[in-house]
């Protein structure tokens, strides 16, 4: 589809509006689904279209297509919602144009002329990976490769347009051992081809379900915990980054509304969220509004330096977007979100020096978590004992409860294995006095 935005601008403005954006997608994307050790399905696909938000009297309607002869259509609608909804007189308007920096790393060509049969090849490495361990077997698994063009325009003069990529594997194991069975799973995702392992994520899923076997029961107590990267990321993302959204603070849906500047966590701890990153996942040159990206210390030695904006709530403040307006597919609204949200904390041998504890791989059920009081109380999945320095027996079931603003306040160590999860990059968390059931 070769749309032309600035007619639809034009479009848009003819109808009535008094602001207008058009946000843009061109998406190719091969999609391999395993199940088992076989390929279950090879697909290629591509997606087009294009989002219009129109304001009248500082009410926004929306609307989208993905048809070029329906644009037309598409921003008389918009323009028709925005008068079917109330002015909203706190309306300050859409971004203006400003100079937006130069992200490095966000583009792969091998990943734009990758076909069909090199990502299956690279779905089969993942499940020569598995073979390598005894007693183990594939159970699922996805590779996918993607090319995204966008572009954002708007009636205040954004103009913006960025071609990037991603690949991301994934593949779940099971374990078999005299009745007994273990689950585990692994996977990766990068701006490049050869930022992914496949291999290598294979094996590490089938040797994890492997060490899951023969396991052992705990006792209800308080204990140190270990998170590692895929455990804190299912934690944040459903407890803690929703608390930072100005949205959520503004309508009292925060636990955060008014901490700013003061501890809310470690005093060793820094979160930064930065849609910069050379590579990063959420990195680009604006956010999906058009606010130029920045670097945003969020929390700094313990201390909450900020919330999490784009324009509207930003205006709302009278403060400044920090380019948190992201858009998960063109149909939608943007919403707030982190970009590349960097845990910080030194790290130590985070192992070794854990007398007695656990050390739990990832989560089930984070979902479940209340993303307004912080309270959660999920299932520990792929969780092993550590006694005196060292990682100990599988562990049978395992119940993890507690609130993620305590955890945050009881952080007393970090490893080295910092990981790229998406939007969360983090290493493994020790937290002390976490209540396991």
């Amino acid at each position: 589809m070769n749309l032309n935005l600035e007619e639809a601008l034009r479009l848009g403005e003819r109808a009535g509006a008094d602001e207008v954006e058009v946000y843009a997608v061109s998406n190719r994307s091969i999609e391999i689904e395993i199940k088992r050790d076989t390929i279950e399905l090879a697909r290629e696909s591509l997606v087009h279209g294009v989002g219009i938000r129109a304001v009248v009297d500082g009410a926004v309607g929306f609307a989208s297509t993905n048809r070029e002869e329906r644009l037309s259509d598409a921003a008389t609608l918009a323009v028709k919602t925005a008068r079917l909804r109330r002015s909203n007189p706190k309306w300050r308007g859409l971004p203006s144009r400003t100079e937006h920096p130069v992200v490095k790393g966000l583009y792969d060509r091998k990943i734009e002329d990758i076909g069909v049969e090199e990502c299956i090849d690279h779905a089969f490495e993942m499940i020569r990976g598995v073979a390598g361990t005894r007693e183990t077997s594939p159970v699922r698994g996805r590779v996918t490769c993607t090319t995204t063009e966008h572009e954002i325009l708007n009636t205040s003069g954004v103009e913006a347009l960025e071609k990037a990529t991603v690949a991301d594997a994934y593949i779940e194991t099971i374990s078999r051992r005299d009745g007994e069975t273990a689950t585990a799973y692994d996977f990766e995702v990068s701006r490049r081809i050869d930022g992914i392992n496949f291999y290598g994520i294979g094996k590490s899923a089938a040797e994890l379900s492997r060490r899951s076997l023969g396991t052992t029961k705990v006792l209800s107590e308080r204990t140190t915990v270990l998170l590692q990267p895929m455990a804190v990321a299912d934690l944040l993302e459903q407890t803690f980054v929703p608390a930072l959204s100005a949205e959520n603070v503004q309508k009292n849906r925060s636990s955060l509304r008014g901490r700013l500047h003061t501890t809310v966590a470690s005093e060793d701890l820094t979160i930064i969220d930065d849609g910069l990153v050379r590579g990063g996942l959420r990195s680009a040159a604006t956010d999906d509004e058009g606010t130029p990206s920045q670097r945003t210390m969020v929390i700094e030695k313990g201390v909450l330096q900020t919330y999490l904006y784009d324009k509207y709530t930003a205006d709302q403040d009278e403060t400044v977007s920090t380019a948190n307006a992201i858009r998960y597919t063109y149909n939608q609204t943007p919403v707030i979100s982190t970009r590349n949200f960097i845990i910080e904390y030194p790290d130590s041998g985070v192992i070794e020096e854990t007398r007695s504890g656990v050390i739990i791989h990832s989560f089930i059920g984070a979902h479940t978590a209340n993303p307004i009081t912080g309270d959660f109380s999920v299932e520990a999945r792929n969780s092993f004992t550590i006694r005196d320095g060292e990682i100990r027996e599988p562990i049978k079931t395992m119940m993890l409860a507690g609130n993620v603003f305590e955890l945050l306040q009881n952080i007393s160590g970090a490893g080295s294995d910092v990981k790229n999860l998406g939007s969360i990059i983090t290493p493994t968390l020790r937290i002390e006095e976490m209540k396991i059931v």
